[in-house]
């Protein structure tokens, strides 16, 4: 029982934002390491991505940080900003962008989820938006692959995420990380290691910096990180 309390006490201040280190100066970066890692420890070969970013989409697309994918499909709500991002992929077959207006939640019911490993959620520039779309994920039947969720420190993200059965948190980097899944708990060693791996390492490195956390994950690539 003391042990179930002080679970549930870490909890509680973390959803007060206590506990956490300082907001990062590059806080659209600090989910870069969870990618990159998840990129190594699973067979990630399609991405569903709510929100592009240069600190997603493109370390989706690198194949350094993701040697097995095949697609990301990134569902965007900022024409201007899907135009920056489709420049920076140069290209890249293995990514379809879609434009869908806010509210950008609504799509979900067009699209069928169990055939994505991953999905990202960074979307939406209001909280409730974002939330929603949280929550609408938990709901579906057909998640078969791990949701990650940017900014995760956000009670109410957090909250929106009741309906997920497991999840592990990455606080080395304010923004933090949240990934969830509704399938077996076999993910759950795997993904806490990866969390240690990333609090060493974080001492040293900044979020962004792709070339070394691919070091670290993928130490026995001889590719560069630039490579498309």
């Amino acid at each position: 029982m003391r042990l179930r309390l002080s679970s549930i006490a870490r909890r509680g201040r973390r959803l007060l934002g206590f506990g956490l280190p300082p907001r990062h100066h590059n806080d659209y970066a600090t989910h870069l390491p969870v990618l990159v890692g998840i990129g190594s420890v699973l067979p990630v070969k399609k991405v569903l991505e709510f929100g592009s970013g240069f600190h997603s989409t493109l370390t989706f697309l690198n194949r350094l940080a993701f040697p097995e994918l095949v697609l990301v499909e990134s569902v965007e709500s900022d024409v201007e900003w899907m135009s920056r991002i489709s420049v920076a992929a140069k290209g890249d077959p293995r990514l379809r962008m879609r434009y869908v207006p806010e509210p950008i939640e609504r799509v979900l019911s067009e699209i069928r989820l169990d055939c994505y490993d991953l999905v990202l959620v960074d979307s939406s520039t209001e909280a409730c938006r974002r939330a929603s779309l949280i929550e609408e994920l938990g709901e579906r039947k057909d998640l078969r692959g791990i949701v990650a969720i940017h900014d995760f420190e956000i009670g109410l993200y957090r909250a929106a995420a009741k309906n997920f059965r497991n999840l592990v948190e990455y606080t080395a980097y304010n923004p933090c990380t949240g990934l969830l899944w509704q399938t077996e708990d076999k993910h759950a060693t795997t993904l806490k290691k990866m969390s240690k791996v990333i609090d060493r390492s974080s001492k040293r490195l900044q979020p962004d910096d792709l070339q070394a956390w691919s070091e670290i994950f993928h130490p026995h690539r001889g590719l560069s990180a630039s490579q498309p």
